[in-house]
């Protein structure tokens, strides 16, 4: 189930906020350390050769708060900042819809549209904004060869060029504090007709060596993993490992797409299972809604769970808008052009939006942030949403509906979740999430009793069902979809 095309223009990929090219250093770590720690660590790399692997095991073993310090960094300068100025006059709507959207982190996108000077400044304005703030920017990088695969954001670099490409980047970013998602369906287009097998083979060869280049850098790379309705947990296991992830950080999932967190979650810790407890992070610019049916400028589609660090017990690290919300997928569904700002579109994902609870704000500090082998405080986690999925929605006898699957909230996993269920616009019933599911309690580690199994009167004929999970906490509810059944 296909899903992304991001920026195929410059519209998306240069943010602004300049300062002067910021120095590299030969610190293999996640951020600034003490001037004692930095002369330590230049003195070994000026004896020793350069070892790579040496610098995955803090990669993969930091917590989220480290890597991820105050949170994800926000420009100033972002493409939904643009349009604050340029809708103002012409389109007042559409101007309040983007200063909602810029007033929160979204993550950076390079491609073809960026290289030379124009790549360093961005790279660099990134790093300073963070820098003054604490925060870490998060960059995606979409230029690998045969991009896309011919689809609406076809294009990329000939494997030369991106191999030079990611090297400058790697080490432009080298001593700071950065998180960088590699290359969105690059792995999970695999299964993609469009995509032969000798392209699958320069895949994992251009992304192992990408992984590679991040983690000699210090910088943290995630690798594509789709989402959870497109390649089985045990295939992209597989993928995952042929391109490096061991190496990386981990991986990402549900970019430029619309399943629900949740959803996204119990797949991610299957993905995360098995590839070695790799970590992972979810996109939720758009998710709020859940799955609207299409992948491409889905209509009645919402704003997600606004962008943060995630401390949860999980290998989850972060909730971000990693797709940029209010630019098109493509000539789809009354779209413009991919990556062109879409304002109707962008009024919508406001009015339909459902951010969670407010994300911690994050504060100017002038003092230099932890590496990853550093202990850092433990971090109080907001409130969340409940985790749930449904199983099964079937006719099970006349004029009834049994609904089947699990759900619980992190809030209070001792409490049961109910999960309300309703046809049309009508509210049927609720369903208590108290039945034993020992399959839950060894993916989550939360307990056995989250299951639900519940039956309920409906009318014959052709009925959309859905079902939704109901917050103990104050992180909100979670939809965990609809099914069409025909009722007998």
């Amino acid at each position: 189930m296909r899903r992304t095309t991001v920026p195929g223009t410059p519209v998306l990929g240069v943010p602004a906020a300049g300062t002067p090219p910021l120095a590299t250093t030969a610190l293999r770590s996640v951020g600034a350390v003490s001037a004692v720690g930095a002369l330590v660590a230049l003195v070994g790399t000026a004896l020793l050769p350069a070892a790579p692997a040496a610098a995955a095991p803090d990669l993969r073993s930091a917590s989220s708060t480290q890597l991820y310090g105050a949170g994800p960094y926000r420009s100033d300068t972002s493409e939904a900042a643009k349009q604050v100025t340029a809708l103002a006059t012409s389109d007042p709507a559409g101007a309040r819809a983007a200063r909602t959207i810029s007033e929160h982190p979204v993550a950076i996108w390079l491609g073809d549209w960026t290289q030379g000077t124009t790549l360093d400044r961005t790279l660099d304005q990134a790093v300073a904004g963070a820098e003054r703030t604490g925060t870490t920017p998060v960059f995606v990088t979409y230029a690998i060869p045969h991009r896309d695969c011919g689809g609406y954001s076809a294009g990329g670099m000939d494997e030369t060029t991106y191999t030079a490409w990611v090297d400058r980047i790697a080490e432009r970013l080298r001593g700071h504090r950065a998180a960088v998602l590699v290359e969105p369906d690059s792995l999970a287009m695999l299964s993609n007709s469009a995509c032969d097998a000798s392209l699958g083979e320069q895949r994992f060869r251009v992304l192992s060596r990408e992984v590679a280049a991040f983690t000699a850098a210090g910088v943290p790379a995630y690798l594509d993993a789709g989402n959870s309705n497109w390649v089985p947990p045990t295939v992209m296991a597989e993928r995952l490992d042929r391109a490096g992830v061991r190496s990386a950080r981990g991986f990402f999932t549900n970019v430029a797409n619309y399943y629900p967190t949740a959803q996204e979650q119990a797949y991610a810790e299957r993905v995360s299972a098995a590839t070695g407890g790799s970590h992972y992070v979810i996109d939720t610019s758009r998710n709020g809604q859940g799955w609207k049916g299409t992948w491409c400028n889905a209509p009645g589609s919402g704003l997600g769970t606004t962008p943060r660090v995630v401390t949860d017990g999980t290998r989850l690290d972060a909730l971000l808008w990693v797709k940029t919300p209010g630019a098109s997928d493509g000539t789809c569904n009354g779209g413009p052009a991919a990556g062109r700002w879409w304002s109707s579109f962008a009024q919508a994902l406001v009015a339909n939006a459902r951010l969670g609870t407010p994300a911690p704000t994050a504060a100017a500090s002038p003092t230099p942030v932890p590496s990853p082998t550093a202990t850092a405080p433990a971090a109080k986690a907001p409130s969340v949403a409940p985790t749930g999925r449904r199983d099964d929605v079937r006719s099970s006898s006349t004029r009834r509906v049994t609904v089947r699957g699990w759900a619980f909230d992190r809030d209070d996993t001792a409490k049961a979740v109910s999960v309300r269920v309703t046809v049309g616009r009508s509210v049927i019933g609720t369903a208590t999430a108290d039945r034993s599911r020992p399959d839950v309690d060894r993916a989550h580690r939360v307990g056995k009793q989250h299951g639900f199994d519940a039956t309920f009167a409906v009318p014959s004929g052709k009925r959309t069902v859905c079902l939704t999970a109901v917050g103990i906490g104050a992180g909100g509810d979670t939809a965990l979809g609809c099914s069409t059944v025909t009722v007998r």
